[in-house]
């Protein structure tokens, strides 16, 4: 779990950067960072598993987002595929925590 959270962490650092740095996204990213703080919350809280199939597949997808959120905070680059990108690993992290739910 400490890569999800570590690229969890990495997103969330660029968000931030793309906040202050850029106005004209400003808010879209802060949309973005209210919900990957709560999901960081629970993620730290949840005991996981990391061979499941939903924990594999949010880790991919918050890896993908970490690295195009990287980039759009160095470089302005096309934001709307970038949050498309963080958009999709929130879903997988939803459900990923949702299972956890279900499950217990």
């Amino acid at each position: 779990m400490d890569r999800l959270i570590a690229d969890l962490q990495k997103t969330i650092q660029a968000l931030e950067t793309i906040s202050t740095t850029k106005p004209a996204l400003a808010e879209q990213s802060d949309e973005l960072l209210d919900q990957l703080f709560q999901q960081k919350i629970d993620l730290v809280a949840a005991s996981l598993n990391a061979e499941a199939p939903s924990y594999q597949q949010a880790l991919q997808a918050i890896s993908s987002a970490a690295g195009k959120v990287e980039k759009l905070a160095k470089n302005p680059t096309d934001a709307g595929e970038t949050f498309k990108s963080v958009e999709n690993a929130i879903a997988k992290l939803a459900r990923l925590l949702d299972q956890l739910v279900h499950t217990q």
